[in-house]
């Protein structure tokens, strides 16, 4: 089932961040604080949509979503995450589906989602060509030498 996170979840999402296997500890440790953003501020002052995926008790992933600033109905999905216990079951494609919708609902016409070039985050990247994203762009050498920024798009 999706929702909107609530305070309870803090600790689940920032479990499944540190156990998904790909993120720096800088990225591990930056979910808690835009978590804490968005129970202080809310949704709509922080930028900071947070939506989870639960069977029962179990939190098996979250996305993160928010308005582009300075745009026309454009949102960036700051961050998908799924319980690596929970991938390849459909968990990611119903996050990514109800960001969308939610997009969709308040005048979104456009979804920019940001990643790595590393062979570390391929899966990430074939997720997001599946789900109907296009890689517009490349900037090389953006995070680090030899690790690109893709910026994929999507129009909803």
């Amino acid at each position: 089932m999706i929702s909107t996170a609530t305070a309870a979840d803090k600790a689940q999402i920032a479990d499944i961040t540190a156990r998904a296997g790909v993120f720096s500890q800088e990225e591990i440790d930056a979910v808690p604080a835009m978590f804490d953003e968005y129970l202080r501020y809310g949704a709509e002052a922080s930028g900071y949509h947070f939506i989870i995926y639960r069977e029962g008790e179990q939190l098996l992933g979250y996305a993160i979503y928010g308005y582009r600033d300075l745009t026309d109905g454009v949102y960036d999905l700051y961050w998908i995450a799924v319980d690596p216990h929970a991938r390849r079951k459909g968990v990611g494609r119903k996050l990514l589906q109800a960001c969308e919708e939610a997009v969709r609902k308040i005048g979104g016409r456009l979804i920019i989602a940001e990643t790595s070039g590393t062979e570390e985050y391929a899966p990430t990247r074939e997720f997001y060509l599946r789900t109907g994203f296009v890689n517009e762009a490349t900037i090389k050498d953006f995070y680090k030498p030899g690790d690109d920024l893709k910026i994929f798009v999507k129009r909803i």
